[in-house]
């Protein structure tokens, strides 16, 4: 099951990490707070706003190029993969290190509706020493290193948590 997580490394510019984490601090105003169990963060729907349009843009030639690739590392046959689909909505997330925010151990495909997330991508925008992505039933994290990319499916297999930052915000 560990071969369906794949962390890329450097898959973008470390200075358009920065662009991108300063753009977030700088739209205090389109945040969106998220605190319902087991789930504390601060994100900003891309979509959502114009002056996201070209980073959605950008970020969607990343995670096109990377799913191409986990695809191949992955061993994934035309007969695994879906016939349709589509991306979800880009959201930027924070994750203070406040001693709350974090996003206890969860899967994303919980229902009929959020079951037709079948790949996640978490691109990591800072460097962090804690608020790791955990696979507690595997023994596995994904560090926090800026610019790297993690994907795996989100289905039961592979219950997953945000660990909480300790010194910094986390950005993803």
């Amino acid at each position: 099951m560990n071969n369906y997580i794949q962390i890329y490394k450097n898959v973008i510019d470390p200075k358009y990490c920065d662009e991108l984490i300063k753009k977030f601090e700088n739209n205090s105003q389109q945040y969106d707070k998220q605190t319902s169990f087991p789930m504390s963060f601060t994100q900003i729907n891309l979509n959502q706003h114009n002056e996201w349009k070209q980073d959605v843009e950008n970020l969607v030639q990343v995670y096109l190029k990377y799913l191409k690739q986990y695809k191949k590392d992955c061993n994934v046959t035309e007969a695994m993969w879906p016939t349709d689909y589509a991306f979800e909505q880009i959201r930027l997330k924070r994750y203070l290190p406040d001693g709350k925010d974090e996003f206890g151990p969860h899967v994303d495909a919980t229902n009929l509706k959020s079951s037709i997330r079948f790949l996640v991508f978490f691109l990591y925008l800072d460097d962090n020493e804690q608020g790791q992505t955990h696979f507690t039933q595997l023994g596995q994290a994904s560090p926090c290193k800026k610019g790297s990319l993690l994907m795996f499916p989100p289905f039961w297999p592979w219950l997953h948590a945000g660990a909480k930052p300790i010194k910094k915000p986390k950005y993803i």
